[in-house]
């Protein structure tokens, strides 16, 4: 099982919220409890105790799963995360926890909120990966979002600040930015 699996599964019994040196929180953690054991939450939580056994998570997605990760379509970040983007099927999810796990050592993956109703949940928290290829730590807000009834998934959107976790493999170079419409620039 996954460090991130192991994380998750302990997260959906018990959450608690730690103290990360570099994030301030609005307010307290608010996490619901899944309304059935068939609930979008209840069936997220299941998928997310084991998600790189690709037999287990069938048992809990639709023929026409969707899984969108990190954006819809950005052929520049599918580059250095290949799992970026929109991709059918449960193996695509299944797929990218495993290639999170080669990735990245993950450090620390925290829950401090969840929802949901009766077609959809929704999942926010922050993780701490470092880079296998040059030991840089990143600690980055997560959301993941899920839709489904009668005890699967349809459909799982995982968001992330990637601008962080691709600079975990940076090796060398800036960017060269121009965001500020007043004409301030910044190299990055």
């Amino acid at each position: 099982m996954s460090t991130i699996a192991r994380t998750l599964r302990n997260a959906a019994a018990t959450v608690t919220l730690t103290s990360l040196a570099s994030t301030a929180f609005a307010q307290d953690p608010s996490t619901a409890e899944p309304a059935s054991q068939a609930s979008p939450l209840a069936v997220l939580q299941t998928i997310l105790s084991n998600p790189t056994d690709l037999d287990f998570v069938k048992q809990y997605t639709t023929d026409d799963f969707t899984y969108v990760s990190l954006n819809y379509e950005n052929p520049e970040l599918k580059q250095v995360l290949p799992w970026a983007g929109t991709n059918k099927g449960t193996e695509a999810l299944v797929q990218t926890f495993i290639n999170v796990n080669r990735y990245w050592t993950v450090d620390d993956f925290q829950i401090q909120d969840s929802f949901e109703n009766k077609d959809g949940a929704a999942i926010f928290g922050t993780f701490t990966y470092t880079s296998n290829t040059l030991g840089k730590t990143v600690t980055s807000p997560f959301a993941v979002l899920a839709r489904g009834e009668n005890g699967k998934l349809s459909y799982v959107q995982f968001m992330e600040d990637t601008f962080a976790t691709v600079r975990s493999f940076r090796e060398s170079g800036e960017y060269h930015i121009k965001a500020n419409p007043d004409g301030s620039e910044d190299d990055v």
